[in-house]
């Protein structure tokens, strides 16, 4: 329910409702301050950077997801995509894991980050938190905070903004000191991220108060808001984004490109987006932010309980770095926004001027109007080609399968040089010096139509095709089959108009880029890594696929020449298909007899009371037994278990079931248990406490007591609807199966809207004797009062938090119990979370004195390895071996390791933790980013946790992520 696992489409549209509801109407920014709006403003029709109308399209990545190594090489594919900004999160326990020891060094180096966004003329908009969420181990929280007394995460809190102000201290200072103004990139902030009761300018309690002040009070100025705008998988919806009432400009900070359940592309993901996309563009907005262009990964224990080390989302950019289709699409929309920025953020509705356009009833059309221009929009929402006649016209056009096909009217090029129509896609505009390139996009046998209006000083430069009649400029014919771009130009006075006519082909291998503030147009290159001018020499970077690269030409547009570079056939050496691991060497992770450095307690403490962030920890206490036979240990828990008895395994269980039966002797015994989780849930939308949510290891009351198990969970549920809060005070209806429905546990009676309802079942007669059950409740979404027989035994506030009931009447207990509880729903899905269930335990001998110790120790200790032989270990073992990597120049090869056959556990390639295993997506292996490698021997450690040994184990290849690199050079006129 409220826990929102987000999996698939599904919960993305049930997410996209409850944030809609979440934040209201409020999409509103809070302006910049008087220093800061000459550099970042707004006004209701969009946004002005520096004194330019500026149409934002935003990039989501986390640095923190991508070794700094890698910093520069993702920004610069982002760049090369159209993009010109990035959106981050600054993850609060990748900055502080440990209690006041702040880390901003290496790949948490943040400032370095903004700089490098800078340098490459980009704008950052940064998302400070201190909550993050991000599919990110615990929303971005300290582990350390769960052991904080009295604190609650996201609300008016003392302690919790007492620790919240300390991170910022460190933080804040970071971003602000980068703010555009300042002469940094920074031009957005967001204070906190998803926060059920308030997004945009919305304030409803003292905690945001508190983060604006805070923020404000150490030198925030340029426009920030709280929480997002606008998150969901198609943002522009309906396609109503104009709203008089709102003074900003239109922005997602949160359009959800693919999903983080899938690895790389498949089949149709570029034409979805692509249309969404555009129906942003076309109907008003004024900039998105896609999450995510560039996944990444979740190197460490940085996980949630939804993913492994791979966070690569379907992403344009993939988790290796390679480029999905889905990349090329974007940077069409990117470079056309960015293209007709003047008019998309300073325009107004135009559908009704321009509705008859065309002639075909299946075509929708949509229009945008400005001082500087017009844009129609024509979109064929069905899944044919649609040929479409515009009315007044000659040509017929070919808009595809959910296409938003664009049209230009009266748009103002340059001084003197006006745009009248366009029926062919523009692709974009470059400007160089004197020279204003238009690339348009058609395929063979569309129309290639374009009409100007210029100062009357028109040259011809004999372009076939372009007639010139006095102070009009016009392009009309079929566009042919073409094996590299048509061009076509003339100049009016000292300008220089150039159409370039392209196919989708050659569009796709199209960049726009600078070196030494001059702009390039490179064409013909599947990636333009790099671009430097020294004099008259230019050095072009280029990439291919390591698979199927061929020679070629790329194309040098300059502002005065087009010059054509050969791309010759190098031949690279291949990639092997795998490389075998041999010589494993390892090592067993036991507990040992020693605890010394243990921390001890009375009860057994959660994972990270020790301040260990790991997701493995080893418990030790003794155990008396007065007799041999079956036992039942319960105790509560989260993640997996390993129980050993005097050194020996005896049983392994969900430590979330909160008891475990076996077998023991009379006597006394060292009972250890190794527990172990696949991270932490990311507590989206949660509220209040977090000490008791999501606790992993084995902590609170332990007991245990001969026979059992004694827990069974609650079945034959039934729920009716009651009308107001008030009802509870009149106790439960009488049960019936006609006003009473069946209900399944998890499900929402409540469709996402407030409401009350009641819930009933039966607890069977218990056995004779016993004295006391428990009804034990995980969560009850969201308030709950409970009933028994009619008589109102308990009340709890709030959603995900466990909760007890005891029951000790003896009269009560000899019979079958009605129980009933009234549930109070105010926000999202509502009713009972998680199985309920009875405890039969009663009276039970207990388990003190526990110690503990988090991790698995180091992987890199030098001793006590040996070499691999035998069965596999009954303890969680380290293994290691080495393997040689040709890393030969000109090419980047793709290495990951397949953990095949092996439990659970992490992988360390020469000291870098790659994350962990088993994957929960397509992609098994686990990548090894390139910068981590080694030319020759490397090293490799796996801890699995399940002891299972790693004979299957390789490193393998992902060629189709493979790159070639080319330089080329090429002499261009002064």
């Amino acid at each position: 329910m409220k826990k929102m696992k987000y999996h698939y489409l599904l919960i993305i549209l049930l997410f996209t409702i409850t944030t809609a509801r979440s934040q209201g109407s409020n999409d509103h920014i809070f302006p910049a301050s008087t220093a800061a709006k000459p550099y970042i403003n707004f006004d209701s029709k969009g946004f002005i950077v520096e004194g330019k109308r500026t149409f934002l399209v935003s990039a989501g990545l986390e640095y923190a997801r991508i070794p700094h190594e890698l910093w520069y090489d993702r920004l610069l594919r982002i760049k090369r995509a159209g993009f010109n900004c990035i959106e981050i999160y600054t993850i609060w326990n990748f900055h502080e894991e440990k209690e006041g020891q702040f880390n901003f060094t290496g790949d948490r180096d943040l400032g370095h980050f903004l700089d490098l966004v800078k340098q490459l003329n980009m704008y950052a908009i940064v998302r400070v938190g201190p909550y993050y969420c991000a599919e990110w181990d615990n929303g971005g929280y300290p582990i350390w905070l769960k052991f904080k007394k009295g604190l609650s995460v996201r609300e008016d809190n003392k302690p919790f903004e007492q620790y919240v102000d300390r991170f910022f201290d460190h933080l804040l200072p970071v971003v602000f000191s980068r703010q555009i103004n300042k002469g940094g990139a920074v031009v957005l902030v967001q204070l906190e991220n998803e926060h059920p009761k308030g997004w945009g300018t919305a304030m409803p309690d003292g905690y945001f108060t508190h983060l604006q002040s805070k923020a404000l009070k150490m030198g925030l100025q340029v426009p920030y808001f709280f929480s997002g705008l606008h998150h969901a998988s198609d943002p522009a919806g309906d396609g109503k984004l104009d709203d008089a009432k709102r003074p900003n400009p239109w922005f997602s900070t949160e359009f959800w490109s693919v999903w983080y359940s899938q690895y790389g592309a498949k089949p149709g993901d570029a034409e979805l987006y692509d249309r969404r996309t555009w129906k942003i563009i076309a109907h008003g907005g004024n900039g998105y932010n896609y999450y995510m262009v560039h996944g990444g990964s979740n190197f460490g224990y940085t996980n949630n309980d939804e993913d492994a080390a791979s966070y690569d989302y379907g992403a344009a950019i993939g988790q290796t770095g390679d480029l999905r289709p889905i990349y090329y699409a974007f940077k069409r929309a990117a470079l056309f926004g960015r293209s007709f920025q003047e008019v998309l953020e300073n325009s107004t509705d135009a559908t009704a001027k321009y509705n008859s356009v065309v002639i075909d009833t299946a075509i929708k059309v949509s229009a945008r109007t400005s001082p500087a221009g017009d844009l129609v929009f024509l979109d064929n929402p069905g899944s044919k080609h649609v040929k479409v006649k515009l009315n007044n016209a000659q040509n017929t056009l070919s808009v595809l399968p959910g296409e938003i096909y664009p049209l230009v009217r009266n748009y103002k090029l340059r001084p003197g040089v006006t745009l009248d129509v366009t029926n062919t896609r523009v692709f974009a505009i470059a400007e160089q010096h004197n020279t204003t390139t238009i690339i348009l996009d058609a395929e063979q046998d569309e129309p290639l139509s374009l009409h100007f209006t210029t100062n009357g000083n028109v040259a011809s430069t004999q372009s076939p095709g372009l007639k010139i009649s006095g102070n009009k400029v016009d392009l009309d014919m079929a566009m042919p089959a073409i094996e590299k771009p048509l061009e076509f130009s003339f100049t009016d006075g000292n300008q220089t108009i150039r159409v370039l006519a392209m196919n989708r082909e050659w569009t796709d291998k199209t960049f726009i880029t600078e070196a030494n503030g001059e702009q390039f147009i490179i064409s013909g290159a599947n990636y333009v890594a790099g671009l430097s001018k020294q004099g008259n020499q230019l050095k072009l970077t280029i990439e291919d696929p390591l698979v199927g690269a061929k020679a070629g030409k790329v194309l040098v547009y300059t502002d005065k020449e087009t010059i054509a570079v050969n791309v010759p056939a190098i031949k690279i050496k291949g990639q092997d298909e795998s490389i075998a691991l041999n010589n494993w060497g390892a090592k067993p992770s036991p507990a040992g007899n020693s605890t010394i450095g243990w921390l001890k307690s009375i009860n057994p403490q959660p994972m990270g009371a020790d301040g260990d962030t790991s997701p493995d920890a080893w418990y030790k206490t003794v155990l008396n037994i007065p007799s041999t036979g079956k036992y039942t240990l319960q105790v509560n828990g989260g993640g997996r278990g390993q129980a050993y008895v005097d050194g020996k395994p005896a049983i392994k269980w969900e430590l979330n079931t909160n008891e475990v039966s076996f077998d023991l002797k009379k006597g006394r015994h060292t009972f250890t248990v190794f527990a172990a989780h696949d991270g932490r849930d990311k507590l989206a939308a949660y509220l209040g406490p977090i000490d008791k949510v999501d606790s992993k290891g084995i902590f609170g009351d332990a007991m245990i007591k001969k026979g059992g198990p004694f827990i069974t969970e609650l079945s034959n549920w039934y729920f009716t609807k009651a009308v107001k809060k008030e009802d509870v005070k009149n106790g439960p209806p009488a049960f019936d199966t006609i006003t009473y429905k069946k209900y399944k546990i998890g499900n929402d009676v409540f469709n996402q809207k407030e409401g009350f309802a009641w819930f009933h079942t039966i607890i069977p007669q218990q056995a004779a004797g016993t004295s006391k059950i428990q009804l034990l409740f995980r969560s009850v979404d969201e308030n709950a009062t409970v009933f028994i027989n009619g008589k109102q035994v308990a009340h709890h506030d709030g959603w995900n938090q466990p909760f007890e009931v005891a029951l000790t009447d003896a009269a009560t207990l000899k019979k079958p119990i009605d129980l009933s509880i009234f549930i109070e729903n105010y926000s999202n899905e509502g009713g009972i979370d998680q199985p309920v269930k009875i405890n039969a335990i009663g009276d039970a001998q207990a388990v003190k004195n526990w110690q503990l110790k988090g991790g698995p120790g180091n992987p890199f200790e030098a001793k006590g390895w040996t070499k691999l032989a035998g069965k596999a270990s009954s303890v969680p073992c380290f293994y290691r071996s080495c393997f040689n990597i040709d890393l030969s120049a000109g090419r980047t090869c793709i290495w990951r390791i397949d953990p095949k056959n092996l439990g659970h556990g992490s992988i360390w390639v020469n000291g870098h933790n790659l994350g962990r295993y088993p994957e929960k997506l397509d992609m098994k292996s686990l990548y090894i980013p390139e910068c981590w490698l080694k030319n020759g021997l490397n090293q490799v450690v796996i801890y699995d946790e399940d002891g299972k040994q790693p004979l299957d184990v390789s490193i393998v290849a992902e060629p189709a992520a493979g790159r070639v690199i080319k330089t080329l050079t090429a002499t261009v006129k002064d």
